[in-house]
């Protein structure tokens, strides 16, 4: 029934489900069927378990795993795994240990935020910053409501340099610094397009702490946590060097062995967000909760409501609801989260018609290979598959959706749209009948489920494509419903740019060989012509230093914890920038040379022509840098 109801939720275009009726008849429904729904073997469910967990932890180098199981109202399964700290020996313990959740934060924050609407404090569908009086925001491209925040259609942008963390807590930031200082830029229409956002989950604490009048870790402590009996976890920052004692630490596998990263602050701020410190044990109460089977800190018909459909990015995939994504796994409809933070990867899933709940948490960014998994794998071992897979047909021509999408979670606007140049995914057909879509080193294969939808035959998660005016594929959605992907080309693509760099590259080596073959050479030439020469060697060191600064700096950046994230530029950061602004403005020149190089005609037309070339080339590269914020003053926005 809730997979026919997000597809009513979704129809079209995006917009919400308006039946009175619905969120008592989904509670209610949700209730009933939990009873009916096989039991889950104990001694069997735990064997499985541990072999899926066990092969995870030494295959993808995963230090520590807590696992919680809720069925029926009963905590049927809890366990943990390794270690929470590893070179102390520390086990991982379901009961005392603290994990960082990560975004599953935000399914806290809704039910906060939900706990207002349900008192008539908060209107949905008010414009939030009545609720934020004093603060100036910026959205040029319309109203934004509260809904739109909660369903991460507000229109904004994605970024994380320079603000996301501190590296100590005497440069934290609060939580109203926070939403003041960094708000990022609106690039879409409120309520076009589902597009994950923190941005807008911190707004949403912030309108929690001042229609409250609490401060928001108080206001979660009073109110949502101590009343489930949560009394351990919480929102505050752990991180100095002892931390508590039962705070698990994040590891990466380096040289052979685990290694913690540099520590690193949470900013206040992104509390909301992200900064939940929480027990697999008590994360069980609030899974009990939200499946109605346990104490509660929303009435039943508002808990309903939080797990209705509202809106989604396209008819086939799943939506969300308020503060969870919907989802169908093996045809079982539900709704869960997932969360990534500090090398921590945890999920928490719902499956209201089996009355099941099911979390996990990691302390390595490569137990994403298990967290991401495993609650489908229970399902679809412990459970009869409802969802029926289509047969791949070799004959399907397929070769009209193939070709590489870039997300559009991304930065617009700042530095961090250079990131998106690399990595989009790349959608193959092949002639077996299987479109492949491929992240990285992953490659999943999907067969034709109606026209432009697709389901995986491995996992039954569902993709779908949207056309342009002119009936081509131009955008992908997938079933996290969190994130669409746009079709690029080849002048928006890495190999684009590569092949710029390449050109660049080449008529510097040019430059510089010529300059060795002709080191004899007396020339006869004028002023401008001399300048240009002399120039056309100066631009050489700044482009070999900001090529290089560039890209140790950009693959620094891709560490778990890295300090780009703290402050932007880092120290090699500056190098780049300098040195980029400084090679744009000596080709500038160059470019303006070119007039009387031409016109007095010292040079012969073979030397004017090797000029002007190598002048394009740079004119080029300092276009496309440009274009991906990489020069300049656009570097932060």
């Amino acid at each position: 029934m809730l997979q026919t109801l997000a597809g009513v939720a979704c129809s079209g275009r995006i917009r919400p489900v308006r039946r009175a009726a619905l969120p008592i008849f989904l509670f209610f429904s949700a209730f009933t069927s939990a009873f009916a729904a096989p039991i889950l073997d104990r001694t069997k469910l735990e064997t499985f378990v541990d072999g899926i967990v066990t092969t995870a932890m030494e295959d993808h180098r995963i230090p520590g795993v807590v696992i919680s199981l809720v069925q029926g109202g009963e905590i049927i399964f809890e366990k943990g795994y390794g270690f929470a700290r590893e070179p102390e020996r520390v086990p991982a313990n379901p009961k005392a240990s603290l994990f960082r959740i990560a975004s599953i934060s935000k399914t806290f924050n809704a039910t906060a935020l939900m706990q207002l609407v349900e008192q008539g404090k908060v209107d949905l569908d008010a414009d939030f910053t009545t609720y934020l009086p004093g603060i100036g925001f910026n959205l040029p491209l319309g109203r934004v409501r509260v809904r739109d925040l909660i369903t991460h259609s507000a229109g904004f942008e994605d970024g994380y340099f320079g603000f996301f963390w501190a590296m100590d807590a005497t440069s934290d930031l609060t939580l109203e610094e926070t939403v003041r200082r960094y708000q990022p830029t609106q690039v879409r229409r409120p309520g076009e397009r589902l597009v994950y956002s923190n941005y807008g989950t911190s707004v949403i604490g912030l309108i929690i702490q001042r229609v409250s009048g609490l401060p928001y870790p108080e206001y979660m402590r009073k109110h949502v946590l101590d009343p489930l009996g949560m009394t351990r976890s919480g929102f505050r920052d752990s991180q100095t060097p002892t931390g508590e004692a039962d705070l698990a630490h994040s590891y990466s596998w380096t040289g052979g062995r685990f290694k913690r990263p540099t520590w690193a602050w949470m900013h206040a701020g992104w509390q909301p967000a992200g900064g939940m410190l929480a027990t697999a044990h008590e994360m069980t109460n609030f899974m009990r909760m939200h499946l109605g089977q346990g104490p509660s800190v929303l009435k039943p018909e508002t808990l309903a409501r939080m797990h209705q459909p509202l809106i989604g990015n396209h008819p086939f995939v799943n939506p969300n609801a308020h503060g969870f994504w919907m989802t169908n796994q093996w045809g079982y409809a539900g709704f869960s989260h997932g969360g990534s933070i500090f090398g921590f990867m945890s999920r928490m899933d719902f499956v209201p018609e089996l009355g099941l709940g099911i979390f996990i948490s990691t302390n390595s960014s490569s137990g994403l290979r298990l967290s991401g998994v495993l609650p489908r794998r229970i399902i679809g071992q412990f459970f009869p598959k409802k969802v029926e897979l289509p047969a791949a047909n070799p004959k399907a021509d397929l070769k009209a959706y193939a070709g590489e999408y870039r997300a559009e979670r991304r930065s617009y606007t700042t530095v961090e749209k250079a990131g998106s140049l690399f990595g989009p995914l790349s959608v193959s057909s092949n002639d077996q009948g299987y479109l492949a879509v491929t992240s990285g080193n992953s490659t999943s294969r999907y067969v034709p489920q109606g026209e432009d939808r697709f389901i995986n035959p491995d996992t039954s998660e569902r993709i779908a494509f949207t056309r342009d005016a002119q009936g081509r594929p131009f955008r992908m959605h997938n079933d996290t419903g969190h994130n669409n992907f746009e079709r690029i080309g080849y002048w928006d693509s890495v190999r684009f740019a590569g092949l710029v760099a390449a050109l660049l590259a080449f008529s510097l080596l040019a430059r510089l060989m010529a300059l060795w073959l002709y080191r004899k050479e007396t020339l006869v030439e004028t002023l401008p012509a001399r300048i240009a020469r002399t120039l056309t060697v100066a631009v050489i060191p700044c482009w070999i230093t900001f090529g290089y600064a560039a890209y140790k700096d950009f693959n620094a950046a891709d560490a778990p914890i890295a300090p780009h994230f703290a402050h932007f530029p880092t120290t090699l950061g500056w190098v780049w920038v300098v040195s980029g602004i400084a090679a744009a403005v000596l080709t500038g020149v160059l470019a303006v040379l070119t007039v009387p190089v031409w016109l007095k005609r010292s040079w012969t037309l073979p030397r004017r022509l090797a000029y002007t070339t190598y002048v394009l080339i740079g004119i080029v590269f300092v276009g496309l840098m440009h274009y991906w914020n990489i020069l300049g003053l656009r570097i932060l926005g």
